[in-house]
């Protein structure tokens, strides 16, 4: 019987809180799931809906919008879009994603000198690049 004692003992002292260690590292929330399934540089936003899409604009466009769709956030969180002319970031603006699916966009003014290459990214809460465009305005 004291055998049994010594064994009882070491499982409530050594394995029981291994055992709620292990299933309490299991109810962390896991690493986010979001991913953007769509993108699009437009020159606007009209219901939600980019009214356009291209890779090359003309210097006098004015504004650019930067249309994220996102899938798979599994809380109230937030992206990121940054916005780079020759390879320097000039803008770079939250965004809150209220839902599992979620349209978001971003606005940025583009004067008529900023002539050359940008690009523009989605950036998720953990800082992974989740989606990005390279355009030309010329």
């Amino acid at each position: 019987m004291s055998q049994w004692w010594r064994m009882a003992a070491f499982t409530l002292v050594v394995a029981l809180p291994t055992l709620v260690f292990s299933q309490e590292q299991k109810q962390e929330p896991e690493r986010s799931g979001m991913r953007v399934v769509r993108d699009v540089v437009t020159t606007g936003v009209v219901n939600r809906e980019p009214i356009d899409g291209a890779t090359v604009f003309p210097p006098s466009v004015g504004a650019l919008y930067y249309f994220t769709e996102v899938e798979g956030a599994n809380a109230p969180t937030q992206i990121i879009h940054i916005w780079y002319y020759n390879q320097r970031k000039t803008a770079e603006i939250p965004l809150s994603v209220g839902a599992t699916h979620w349209r978001t966009w971003s606005r940025k003014r583009i004067l008529q000198n900023w002539i050359g290459p940008w690009e523009v990214e989605a950036v998720g809460p953990d800082g992974n690049v989740l989606s990005s465009q390279t355009l030309d305005v010329h």
